[in-house]
């Protein structure tokens, strides 16, 4: 299993080494309803004959809130006035409309620090119609005027369990969510604060997330997915190891000088789940605390 550091480390490697097919000396612009949107610090790029922006602007200039979860390197915004959500995690190929999912040809990513979306995808999944004008490497959004409403704060996407069989009653009686394991409760001796689980219905993610009493005490992380990708939402690391661990090849990291993380996949009976671990602790080596937990839930995961 090729793992890659991190979505976010991959995707700031340079313009060649990521495909990207724009000629720099081109400038792209994108106007909404004539007038045209500003980038300050990062042009808009084509890709694979899409053409990616910047995130906030782009969801700014078409009325939409949005903000962003680090944790999961994912986007959320919401359009008070047309009522569409839309959530886009980088590095997956698809986005989320109203939860319902739209495929992308280019993935979302992160370039000179900035989160840059594919806009056709964005803009037409909040009802506008988009146009190309090659003559000036335009790309025009339209926008139809819809009426005033109240302000709205975008919903917590995460949906909180207090305890583990709440989250794994929730994520097996869900039809739509087609997640078929259950999630593994940590053996090593634990006290997790409360609302430490919670369910992604987006990303189909489920998650672990609080102290631990392990010696002294730790932020741990758990997280699991159908698919293979790296889903520890940490942005970069030196690689320590590579091991087999259960019936899993597991990639072990180190971030910063207190974090050690593991992301790797299994199969179950023919289809990949990602997996990753994170243990946060200034008193004690967490690697071999990341090892134990790697562990369990390989044991816990059922397999077939």
């Amino acid at each position: 299993m090729k793992k890659f550091i991190s979505l976010t480390l991959a995707a700031m490697l340079s313009a060649s080494a990521m495909g990207i097919t724009a000629l720099a000396e081109d400038k792209i612009t994108v106007t909404v309803n004539g007038a045209e949107v500003v980038f300050e610090d990062q042009a808009p790029f084509v890709e694979n004959d899409r053409t990616l922006v910047p995130m906030r602007a782009i969801f700014e200039a078409l009325g939409a809130v949005v903000e962003w979860d680090g944790e999961t390197q994912t986007v959320i915004s919401y359009d008070p006035k047309s009522e569409v959500s839309i959530v886009l995690q980088i590095g997956s190929n698809k986005l989320f409309v109203n939860d319902k999912p739209v495929e992308l040809d280019v993935a979302a990513k992160v370039v000179n620090e900035r989160t840059m979306v594919p806009v056709r995808a964005i803009a037409e999944g909040m009802n506008c119609k988009v146009d190309w004008d090659q003559e000036n490497l335009t790309v025009i959004i339209v926008k139809e005027a819809e009426p005033e409403l109240p302000g709205a704060e975008i919903a917590n996407p995460w949906t909180e369990y207090k305890t583990l069989d709440e989250l794994n009653a929730a994520i097996s009686n869900n039809a739509d969510a087609k997640v078929k394991y259950a999630v593994a409760d940590p053996s090593v001796p634990a006290t997790v604060s409360e609302n430490g689980y919670r369910y992604l219905a987006a990303e189909n993610m489920a998650e672990i997330k609080g102290l631990w009493e392990v010696g002294a005490g730790a932020e741990i992380v758990i997280r699991t997915m159908p698919g293979d990708t790296d889903i520890s939402g940490i942005t970069g690391g030196e690689k320590l190891s590579e091991e087999k661990i259960g019936d899993s090849m597991v990639e072990f990291y180190r971030y910063a000088e207190n974090t050690v993380y593991a992301v790797w996949t299994c199969d179950d009976a023919g289809t990949l789940y990602s997996h990753s671990v994170s243990v946060t602790s200034p008193d004690f080596d967490t690697i071999e605390v990341c090892k134990t937990l790697v562990k369990d839930v390989e044991d816990h995961h059922p397999k077939g």
